[in-house]
């Protein structure tokens, strides 16, 4: 058998910043939720006659758009 031997710690290390990458990932987008949410709150409060999923829907897109 002539194959190399498995290098374990260069694997694990790819597989923790993976992990890491993901992570902050899946934090960005948290946070972009979480503000969207609260800013669809504050734009209820000044109209109560706004829909809440609407208002969520476009501060979530402004929220993603400065991502980019």
């Amino acid at each position: 058998m002539s194959e190399e031997p498995l290098n374990r710690k260069d694997d694990l290390e790819q597989d923790v910043r993976d992990t890491a990458d993901d992570t902050e990932n899946s934090l960005d987008e948290a946070g972009d939720k979480i503000k969207a949410g609260a800013k669809a709150v504050a734009n209820k409060i000044k109209d109560p006659d706004k829909d809440m999923g609407t208002e969520y829907d476009k501060e979530k897109i402004k929220e993603e758009a400065k991502d980019i």
